[in-house]
C-alpha cells in the first residue's frame, strides 16, 4: 500500500514543474501607446439665431405666412407673419381709452387742486364759528344772562308802574270831576279814555308778568343751553375739521397719486402693446437657413413645433419655435459623456469624427468645452471644433461618431497584463538573463490598454520576459 503512494508523489512532481513552465518568451519593443474614448455627437452651428415671441401685452399670434423648414433665406426676408386685424382693433380701442383716461385724470387733478385751495378757508371758517360761539357763551355767562333777567324784571316793573300811573290818574280824574258835581260830556270822554288806558295797562302788566316769567323760567335757561350746545358743536366741528380736512386732502392726494400710477401703468401697457406690433412680422437678420425648433450650443430639438408651426397655427409666447443658421456660421459637434469618461479628458483633447454615409472619411476634432456640472441625467456636456471642407455636405442636426485620444505616448514599453505578478506591495515580471535563466524583476506600471500594461520603470527595449499562457 505504501509503495504505490510514494510512486504517485514521485511521478506528480515533474508534471507540476512542467505545467508551471508553460508560456512564451517576449522580446520588448518600443511602440506607441494610445487610449481612446468613443461617443456620439450632433452637428450644431456655432452661432445660431433663435426666434421666440416675447410680447409684453399681446398674446394672440396666429400664423398668416411661414417659410418652410430647411428653407434658405436672405437678410430682411420675411420668415413669419401673424394675423394683425385683432391686434389693430385692440390697439385702436386702447388709444380711445387713453383719451378718456386723460380727461378723467385732468378732472381728478382739478378736484384735488380745488380741495387744496378751499381746505384752509374751511378750517378758518370752522375756527371763526368756534370763536364766535365761545365768545357768545362767555358773554352770556358773564353779562348777557344777568342783563336779560334784569330786563325781564324791569319790563315787569315798568308794566306795574305804568298800571299804577294809569290807575292813579283815573283816581285823580274821578276825584276832580266828583268835586265839580257835574260830569260834562268831555269829561266822560276823558274818563272813558283813562279807564281804557288802565285796562290796557292791566293787560300789559299781565302780559309782562307772563313774558317775564317765561323769559326767566324758559327763554333765558334755554338760551344758556343753546349757547352751550352751539359752542360744543362748533368746538367739535372745529376739532374734527382740524383732523379730517387735512386727512381729506391727504386722502385725495394719495388717491390722485394712485390714479396717476394706474394711468401711467395703462400708458405703459399701451406703449408695450404698440411695441408688440413689431412682432407681427419677423424678418431674417442675416442670410442663412431656417430650422424649426430650438438650436442652442448643445443640441437641436424641434420640441413639438409641428403642433403649431403651420398656417393658422398659434405660436406660444416665450418659447423658441424657430432658428436661423447664418450662412457664415461654423458647424461644431456636441455630445455628452459619463462621469467616468469625463475624468479621462483634459483641455484641448484631440481626436477624429466620422459620419454615417462618409465611412471612408474622418475629420479632425478638438475638445473646446467640457461641463463641470452634470445635467439631470447625470451626464456631462462637451463641445468639439471640427475641421470640415468648404464644400462639405454635412448640415445641422446630423450625427457623428467621435473618437477622442485620452492618452498617447510614443516609444512606450508595454507588455501583456498576464506577464505581471502583483501583490499589495509591488509588481514583478520574469526577466530572462544572459545565462538563459529567469530572474524576478520589480517594475513600475502605468496605464492598461487592450490587454497590455505600460511599464514606466524596470524594463528596457530588447530585453526578454517570460509570459505565462493564459489560464483557460
Amino acid at each position: 500500500m505504501n509503495l504505490p503512494m510514494k510512486l504517485t508523489y514521485a511521478l506528480l512532481l515533474p508534471v507540476l514543474l512542467l505545467v508551471n513552465s508553460f508560456g512564451r518568451e517576449l522580446t520588448i519593443k518600443a511602440q506607441t501607446l494610445e487610449t481612446t474614448l468613443e461617443l456620439d455627437a450632433t452637428f450644431i452651428p456655432e452661432q445660431p439665431i433663435v426666434f421666440k415671441i416675447e410680447p409684453d401685452q399681446w398674446s394672440q399670434f396666429i400664423i398668416a405666412e411661414l417659410v418652410k423648414h430647411g428653407a434658405s433665406v436672405k437678410k430682411d426676408q420675411l420668415i413669419i407673419a401673424f394675423e394683425a386685424e385683432d391686434y389693430q382693433r385692440h390697439l385702436a380701442e386702447t388709444k380711445e381709452d387713453a383719451k378718456v383716461r386723460a380727461i378723467t385724470l385732468a378732472k381728478a387733478e382739478r378736484q384735488l387742486a380745488d380741495l387744496e385751495t378751499t381746505t384752509p378757508g374751511l378750517l378758518e371758517g370752522l375756527k371763526l364759528a368756534h370763536d364766535r360761539a365761545k365768545e357768545s357763551l362767555e358773554y352770556f355767562n358773564l353779562t348777557g344772562r344777568a342783563l336779560q333777567e334784569e330786563e325781564a324784571l324791569e319790563n315787569l316793573g315798568r308794566s306795574q308802574r305804568s298800571l299804577s300811573y294809569q290807575e292813579e290818574e283815573l283816581k285823580q280824574l274821578l276825584k276832580m270831576y266828583k268835586e265839580d258835581g257835574i260830569t260834562e260830556e268831555t269829561e266822560e270822554i276823558i274818563l272813558k279814555r283813562q279807564r281804557a288806558s288802565v285796562k290796557s295797562a292791566e293787560f300789559s302788566l299781565k302780559k309782562a308778568e307772563l313774558s317775564s316769567k317765561w323769559a326767566l323760567e324758559k327763554t333765558i335757561p334755554r338760551q344758556a343751553v343753546d349757547l352751550k350746545r352751539a359752542h360744543a358743536e362748533a368746538l367739535l366741528a372745529y376739532e374734527t375739521g382740524m383732523v379730517n380736512l387735512p386727512r381729506a386732502v391727504e386722502e385725495a392726494t394719495l388717491a390722485f397719486a394712485k390714479t396717476q400710477r394706474s394711468h401711467a401703468k395703462l400708458d405703459q401697457d399701451q406703449r408695450e402693446l404698440i411695441d408688440d406690433g413689431s412682432l407681427m412680422d419677423l424678418k431674417a437678420p442675416a442670410d442663412g437657413k431656417i430650422y424649426y425648433g430650438k438650436i442652442d450650443d448643445r443640441s437641436w430639438s424641434i420640441e413639438g413645433t409641428s403642433k403649431y408651426l403651420f398656417q393658422a397655427g398659434s405660436v406660444p409666447a416665450n418659447t423658441v419655435f424657430m432658428s436661423l443658421i447664418p450662412t457664415a456660421s461654423t458647424l461644431t459637434l456636441h455630445g455628452s459623456i459619463s462621469q467616468k469618461d469625463l475624468l479621462k479628458l483634459s483641455a484641448n483633447t484631440k481626436g477624429t469624427a466620422s459620419v454615417e454615409g462618409l465611412e471612408d472619411t474622418t475629420f479632425p476634432v478638438t475638445l473646446t468645452r467640457l461641463d463641470v456640472a452634470p445635467n439631470s441625467s447625470g451626464q456631462y456636456g462637451l463641445g468639439l471644433s471640427i475641421e470640415l471642407p468648404k464644400d462639405s455636405s454635412i448640415v445641422t442636426g446630423m450625427k457623428g461618431k467621435v473618437q477622442l485620444i485620452t492618452y498617447r505616448k510614443e516609444n512606450a514599453i508595454s507588455i501583456p497584463l498576464n506577464a505581471i505578478t502583483s501583490d499589495s506591495e509591488k509588481s514583478t515580471v520574469k526577466l530572462k538573463m544572459a545565462d538563459g535563466k529567469h530572474e524576478t524583476r520589480e517594475v513600475k506600471t502605468g496605464r492598461s490598454v487592450n490587454g497590455n500594461i505600460e511599464i514606466l520603470e524596470g524594463l528596457e527595449v530588447d530585453q526578454v520576459i517570460f509570459v505565462p499562457d493564459q489560464a483557460e
